[in-house]
């Protein structure tokens, strides 16, 4: 098999959306898929053979810890990336002991989850910089992204637990002549999730998103399913930002990481279906509007 990019992308976004309980175990997903897929890759092979030198870290070297608030990052953006990469592949090869251990050392905050969310927050997005690279890199590396712009033709609708609005958007699409496609709505096949969500969004040149009040933050906020949000940035990674569209109903909080993909708020005099459609247009897939405008 060639190394999938959109299954590294949706791997990666796991792990900062990721339990206490579950972070060393999604690092460690991450970390499995690349080894058993990588071959006679570069880069990856250079992230490697690199990290003999953090071996240590963090400790200078005569061995004195400098954890806590004394450690810092190189003062280069390769290094950094290369101690990232070191520090993620660590947690996988280790126990989640380990890991609460090493995150402690570093962040020394009484909860273990809190020192997890500050390792995730200073160190993802070098690791974000890293996996390009390696994609990049890599020889078998399938370009599933060209396919969808040319050929697929077909909407992925994610949705939480407002099946209203997930009919109303099916029945939008029907009407306007465009394919889509639900997830729980196809036959598992013996599939997990994941491998389910990669198997049937193969056909998708377009991904709709709806953000709808399903969960209560510790806040009090309204938010969407947290599937959602991860599918959300799988498809990101998968077609770009230009071909996704959220359609957010009701008082929902929108994550920071997500401020910057454009929704439409869900009216009830329904201007946001035809924005939809435009949108779906101006990306080359088949829409009729004028029979879906007949049917409003």
């Amino acid at each position: 098999m060639a190394l999938n990019s959109e299954k590294v992308t949706f791997l990666l976004h796991q792990i900062p959306n990721s339990e206490h309980q579950t972070f060393r175990s999604t690092v460690a997903q991450l970390f499995n898929y690349l080894s058993s897929e990588i071959k006679d890759n570069p880069v990856y092979d250079k992230f490697e053979k690199e990290r003999e030198k953090w071996k240590k870290w963090p400790s200078d070297e005569n061995g004195s810890s400098f954890g806590g608030r004394n450690w810092e990052f190189p003062d280069n953006l390769e290094e950094s990336k290369s101690l990232t990469y070191d520090v993620y592949k660590s947690i996988a090869e280790n126990n989640k002991q380990w890991a609460d251990s090493f995150a402690l050392n570093l962040f020394r905050q009484s909860a273990y989850s809190a020192n997890i969310n500050n390792l995730n927050s200073s160190f993802i997005g070098y690791l974000s910089m890293a996996l390009d690279e390696i994609i990049n890199a890599n020889p078998e590396i399938e370009d599933k992204l060209a396919k969808k712009v040319n050929n697929n033709k077909t909407a992925f609708i994610i949705h939480g637990h407002d099946n209203g609005l997930k009919a109303e958007v099916q029945l939008l699409l029907q009407r306007a002549g465009v394919n889509s496609v639900v997830l729980h709505e196809k036959a598992d096949k013996g599939r997990t999730i994941i491998d389910k969500l990669f198997g049937e969004t193969e056909s998708a040149g377009y991904a709709i998103a709806l953000l709808t009040p399903d969960d209560l933050t510790n806040n009090g906020n309204n938010r969407a399913r947290q599937n959602v949000i991860l599918e959300i940035g799988y498809f990101l990674g998968a077609l770009g930002k230009e071909r996704l569209r959220m359609i957010v109903k009701g008082d929902v909080e929108i994550p920071s990481d997500l401020q910057g993909i454009l929704y439409e708020k869900h009216e009830t005099n329904g201007a946001w279906k035809i924005k939809l459609l435009k949108e779906l247009q101006a990306v080359g897939i088949y829409v009729d509007i004028q029979a879906a405008i007949d049917e409003f």
